[in-house]
């Protein structure tokens, strides 16, 4: 009898119960046809020997966003083993922006040692190419819905929150203030009828956050990621730099890539929250907090007023437009290309990034009718087309189209 799913390796990070996407690849992949798949966590080094052993076996390894998002520290032990595989291997990769602790060039340095023979962006091709395409055949695997964790199980006319917004606070160092002015707005804003608006920096595991959703009329966003892209984080490095002379002066500043990090994952997220806000305001200071209370006006002023954008597109949609999505919760968005997948005033009302339009775009969102047909049309869109088991088939696509192709598993 033959198996003609390929053997797979899906190797992930769990250090961190507040990213749903993050479960959602891997569920998606353990129930696709097309895949025989195995699942080993990289920060638990018991699993090493494990993960040496399948990498000799399977015929696809497949590395999800988690193994270098917010750090590559728990996967430069396994380079080695990366480099030693036997079939092909594909990268996902997370936070495709310049971040302090997060750099681009250190997941750029991991590629360049592991080999892969995919890098998977989440980014508009153009710009993942950018960023990647010296390094790997890159492919464009942006998010999609879950339907079975994000569905909408509450009606409108029962959900107690106007507008929902559960969401950190983008840093300076983007060079972009787009999402946190818009929420900035709506948490100050006085509505007239008033609305019932949460606005909140407090995360949620992957069911919580699907409740909250369903509990919300509305929900209001931008695209993800940023404008300005860089291979080798120069601005970054500058920023920081400069913070550092700035803001740093006599405290005790721990850098958001200290070692210590990597001991703050093993602790309790409320526990991990409880000290991400303790080091804020004392005389040892964590280097995210400081940076979060820097005027966006003056780094923006010193560091990105005379730099050009980028000729590529860099922004793109994310795990949230699509989770939003499932729960029919309306999203009030300020245009954008979202990959080519969401419509404006199609698919989401469309608030102008200057608020011209503000009456206009909340009168659609107080109509019920208006706010039910734009939710219902991006609801019947995403299921066509655009759920994690479509992804999982155009990644199957993309490993067994292209080049050698896999080695089906065969069984007698």
């Amino acid at each position: 009898m033959r198996d003609s799913r390929l053997k797979t390796l899906v190797l992930y990070a769990d250090y961190i119960t507040r990213l749903s996407y993050f479960d959602d690849w891997l569920d998606a992949l353990a129930q696709a046809p097309g895949f025989a798949t195995s699942a080993l966590n990289i920060c638990d080094r018991g699993t090493h020997p494990a993960i040496r052993q399948a990498l000799r076996e399977v015929d696809l390894t497949i590395l999800l966003h988690s193994t270098n998002g917010d750090t590559t520290a728990y996967l430069e032990p396994i380079l080695p083993l990366l480099q030693d595989r036997r079939g092909r291997l594909l990268s996902f990769v997370g936070n495709e922006v310049n971040l302090p602790g997060s750099p681009i060039a250190a997941k750029r340095n991991a590629f360049a040692r592991m080999r892969p023979d995919f890098i998977a962006t989440q980014l508009p091709l153009e710009a993942g190419e950018v960023l990647w395409g010296d390094l790997a055949r890159v492919v464009a695997l942006p998010h999609a819905l879950n339907p079975d964790a994000f569905r909408p199980e509450v009606p409108h006319a029962r959900r107690t929150l106007d507008i929902g917004v559960r969401a950190v606070q983008y840093l300076p160092h983007l060079g972009d203030e787009e999402r946190n002015r818009l929420h900035g707005f709506f948490a100050t804003h006085r509505f007239d009828p008033p609305l019932k608006v949460e606005v909140s920096d407090a995360r949620l595991d992957r069911r919580g956050w699907a409740a909250y959703l369903n509990d919300a009329r509305g929900t209001v966003s931008t695209e993800a990621g940023a404008w300005y892209l860089e291979r080798d984080d120069h601005t970054v490095k500058a920023i920081r730099r400069w913070t550092a002379a700035t803001y740093g002066g006599g405290r005790l500043v721990i850098a958001n890539d200290s070692p210590l990090r990597t001991l703050g994952h093993k602790l309790p997220w409320a526990l991990r929250w409880a000290l991400r806000r303790l080091l804020s305001i004392g005389p040892v200071r964590h280097e995210a907090t400081m940076t979060e209370q820097i005027p966006f006006a003056e780094v923006h002023a010193r560091f990105f007023r005379d730099y050009p954008k980028p000729a590529f597109y860099g922004k793109c949609i994310s795990s949230r437009h699509f989770d939003a999505v499932g729960t029919k919760t309306c999203q009030i968005m300020f245009p954008g290309r979202f990959n080519g997948i969401l419509n404006a005033d199609e698919h989401y009302i469309a608030l102008q990034p200057d608020f011209a339009n503000l009456d206009e775009a909340m009168a659609r969102f107080r109509d019920p009718a208006e706010r039910q047909a734009v939710v219902d049309r991006a609801y019947d869109h995403v299921m066509a087309a655009h759920t994690y088991r479509h992804r999982v088939a155009e990644l199957h696509a993309a490993v067994t189209a292209s080049g050698r192709p896999a080695t089906p598993d065969r069984a007698a």
